[in-house]
């Protein structure tokens, strides 16, 4: 941390006091407030945009010096401003909703400096990089969002069902091939053989309004359903279905944000959503670092998964949007 050493003494006695305690607490620097890096290669997300914005206030709310980094999924500019701050000196770093296969550089810095990382949504296990990764259980969104589909057709042996992912990032990945796995194992087929990707969140919507338009086109009575790993790409098939008349296909998505509750309140395509709570993993997050900086200590469990909830025409009117 940015601590200023008063004397010779007193830094004696702190590292001594560190030596008997076992922890390793924020390091010695030039000023006395905690001093933070956040950074998100997301920002340009409602969800990531306000997840992060979120940090920031609490943060200042806590007295820290809470220096933001944010890009649109440019993670070698990320890595570039991060390793930048982690040699200015900072205490800590804030990783929302990281790539963990991108951030290796500033990663590698943190741990040389000794400076640990608070994530969120960095994965789907357990990672050294992090000294905790609070995040939302795939498996769960998998299993209601797919079930849900199976509700809404009735069935799904020998339904088609076409799945909609982003690889890049690696939560809905594991989501995407999760429900994958479990629309075959129920005797669905695949639309088209594999799973969708869309190669830019920003333009999400178009690009699922045309993968669903072309399939469509090419196979007018062959699609029975669309599981999405998040909503904005949701509404691309959405849009492409009700061009189309086919109103009774249904849709899900994730992240419960309110352009999709407001599709799911008119009883047409989207069928569902999953709220992942973020505000909930925020405050693990920023419980364990408001601990790091008042003891030095560091959280006991580097990974915690928290439960999601489906959203459907049942209770989406007590629904609060998340973006």
């Amino acid at each position: 941390m940015m601590r200023k050493t008063m004397t010779a003494l007193a830094g004696l006695a702190m590292a001594s006091a560190m030596a008997l305690s076992g922890c390793s607490g924020p390091a010695a620097g030039d000023s006395d407030t905690f001093t933070v890096a956040a950074f998100t290669a997301g920002y340009g997300t409602p969800v990531g945009k306000s997840t992060v914005d979120a940090f920031v206030q609490k943060g200042k709310e806590r007295g820290w010096d809470v220096r933001l980094y944010t890009s649109e999924f440019d993670y070698d500019k990320i890595n570039t401003d991060v390793t930048g701050a982690i040699t200015q000196g900072v205490d800590a770093i804030f990783a929302g909703f990281p790539d963990p296969r991108q951030i290796a550089p500033l990663a590698n810095a943190a741990k040389a400096a000794d400076i640990p990382i608070f994530s969120i949504d960095g994965g789907v296990e357990p990672n050294d990089d992090f000294v905790v990764d609070a995040t939302t259980n795939q498996q769960q969104i998998a299993d209601l969002t797919v079930g849900s589909l199976e509700k809404a057709m009735g069935s799904l042996k020998g339904k088609n069902v076409m799945v909609i992912g982003h690889d890049p990032h690696v939560g809905i990945m594991t989501r995407s091939h999760m429900a994958e796995d479990l629309l075959k194992s129920a005797g669905a087929n695949i639309a088209g053989g594999e799973i969708k990707q869309i190669l830019n969140p920003g333009t999400s919507q178009e690009e699922a309004l045309k993968f669903v338009t072309d399939y469509l086109q090419a196979n007018p009575d062959g699609l029975d359903g669309v599981w999405v790993g998040f909503d904005h790409a949701a509404l691309g098939a959405v849009q492409a279905l009700n061009e189309a008349g086919r109103q009774d296909t249904p849709v899900t998505g994730v992240d419960a944000v309110g352009i999709a509750l407001a599709e799911i309140k008119k009883n047409g395509p989207f069928y569902a959503t999953v709220v992942q709570d973020w505000p909930l993993v925020l405050n693990l997050v920023m419980d364990d670092m408001t601990a790091y900086e008042k003891t030095g200590a560091k959280p006991a469990k580097n990974f915690i998964e928290t439960d999601v909830t489906l959203v459907d025409r049942t209770n989406v009117n007590d629904i609060k949007p998340t973006d």
